[in-house]
């Protein structure tokens, strides 16, 4: 199972992008949010959404941070205060050789991952560009529906971390 708080961290950065490239289409062209929304759709933006790429930047950047490239490393057996580098220390010092072929160390979040849970994530990119698909009327409405979703999670995300911050989209009030 992939951890909550990778998938936080995922859901959040994919919420922002969406949300400040509508809110930049929408301050350049004097428009309302739903005009924007619907030539956010037309953008290279969302077509790479669709095409799942912020999920394979991150599964790219998990792979190439396997520990097995670091099977014989100097840092091994380094002296360190730092409770990261000796989190590292342990996995790469306690884990056989296969273990650490199979596991990824997730930067930002410092979780470690195996094989299976990027499998997890290539399933959650797989749905994500099926849902993403417009190719008839009553599809888009689910697609906006989405792309609502994570301008919400964004706003509220904001109204935590910012609460004074002014929400370009106002996508909350709308649907308060």
């Amino acid at each position: 199972m992939i951890p909550h708080k990778v998938i936080d961290h995922l859901d959040e950065y994919i919420s922002q992008e969406i949300y400040v490239q509508i809110a930049v289409i929408k301050g350049k062209e004097k428009i309302s949010t739903q005009l924007a929304i619907n030539k956010y759709f037309k953008s290279n933006h969302f077509r790479d959404l669709a095409e799942g790429r912020p999920y394979d930047h991150f599964i790219d950047g998990l792979r190439d941070k396997c520990l097995g490239k670091l099977k014989n490393s100097p840092m091994r057996n380094k002296k360190t205060d730092d409770p990261t580098i000796i989190e590292l220390q342990n996995k790469l010092n306690n884990l056989t050789g296969d273990e650490l072929d199979n596991t990824y160390w997730e930067i930002e979040t410092g979780e470690f991952f195996t094989g299976e849970q990027i499998k997890e994530l290539e399933e959650r990119r797989n749905n994500l560009k099926s849902n993403l698909i417009i190719n008839e009327n009553s599809k888009q409405d689910s697609v906006l529906k989405i792309i609502i979703g994570f301008c919400e999670t964004y706003e509220k995300l904001c109204q935590k971390k910012y609460p004074e911050a002014p929400l370009p989209l106002e996508i909350l009030k709308s649907v308060n």
